[in-house]
C-alpha cells in the first residue's frame, strides 16, 4: 500500500502542530500550508520532512496554486485538513462589516478555496477525505461571538452540502467540533486567569482527526464533538 498523504492548512498554528505530529507518527506524508513567510521559514526549519507552501488561502488564485503544488509534489492527495481558522469577539452592535469579512475569510473562505481546489483531484481518483473544524458556537451561537459563530456555521453548512454531493463518488467529508476552549499558547495568553486543565487538549483533537481520516467507507464518521473534562 502506498504512503498516505495529506495537506494541512493553518499549519503554523497550535492545533495544526498537534495534527502534524499525529499524522506524521502514523506515517503520512504532508504538505503544510503556511500563511506568512515567517511561518513558512519556521516550518521548513522544524518540519524538514514535509513540503511547506506559503499561501493566503482566502485568495482563490493563491489557494489553487498552493494545492496544485502540493498535488504535484506529493503525487496524490488522500486528505485535506482544513485547520486554518481564527477567533474574534465583539458585541453585535459594535461588529463592523470588516470584522465579519475577516472572520469569513479565515474560517470559511480558506476552507472553501482549498476544498474546491482539491476536489477535482479526489473525484478523479474516486477517493479522498476532507476535514473541517467547526465550533460549539456554530451550533448554538453565543453572546459576543456573532461574527465568529456565523463564519463557522457557514463553514459547517457548506461542508455538509459538499458531503451530500461528493460522498457518492468516494470522497468523504467530516467535521470536528471542539466544544470548548482548546489549550493553546494563544488561549493561555488571552485568558491568563483560566485553568487550562479544563480545556481541550489539542493532541486529543489531533487523534480524533486521524481517526476520522482513517475510517473505511463501511464505518465512516461524518461528525465528532470533542469535549473538555466534565469537572
Amino acid at each position: 500500500m502506498s504512503q498516505l498523504t495529506a495537506i494541512v492548512t493553518g499549519a503554523g498554528g497550535a492545533i495544526a502542530s498537534s495534527a502534524i505530529d499525529a499524522f506524521e507518527a502514523a506515517g503520512w506524508r504532508l504538505a503544510l500550508i503556511a500563511y506568512s513567510d515567517a511561518e513558512r521559514q519556521r516550518l521548513e526549519r522544524d518540519r524538514p520532512r514535509h513540503l511547506t507552501v506559503r499561501a493566503n488561502l482566502a485568495d482563490d488564485a493563491q489557494a489553487r496554486a498552493a494545492i496544485a503544488q502540493a498535488i504535484e509534489r506529493l503525487g496524490a492527495v488522500d486528505a485535506l485538513l482544513n485547520i486554518a481558522g481564527g477567533f474574534a469577539m465583539g458585541a453585535a452592535a459594535e461588529t463592523a462589516p470588516a470584522a465579519l469579512e475577516a472572520q469569513l475569510d479565515i474560517n470559511l473562505r480558506t476552507a472553501f478555496n482549498a476544498t474546491r481546489a482539491v476536489l477535482p483531484h479526489m473525484q478523479q481518483r474516486g477517493r479522498g477525505f476532507v476535514l473541517g473544524v467547526g465550533a460549539a458556537a456554530a451550533i448554538d451561537g453565543g453572546a459576543r461571538v456573532g461574527a465568529y459563530a456565523a463564519s463557522k456555521a457557514a463553514l459547517v453548512t457548506w461542508l455538509k452540502s459538499v458531503r451530500a454531493e461528493v460522498a457518492p463518488h468516494g470522497v468523504e467529508v467530516a467535521i470536528i467540533y471542539p466544544m470548548a476552549a482548546v489549550d493553546t499558547p494563544g488561549n493561555r495568553a488571552a485568558m491568563p486567569d483560566a485553568d487550562p486543565q479544563r480545556w481541550i487538549d489539542p493532541a486529543e483533537l489531533a487523534a480524533t482527526m486521524l481517526h476520522l481520516a482513517t475510517r473505511s467507507r463501511r464505518g465512516r464518521i461524518d461528525e465528532a464533538r470533542v469535549y473538555p473534562p466534565a469537572v
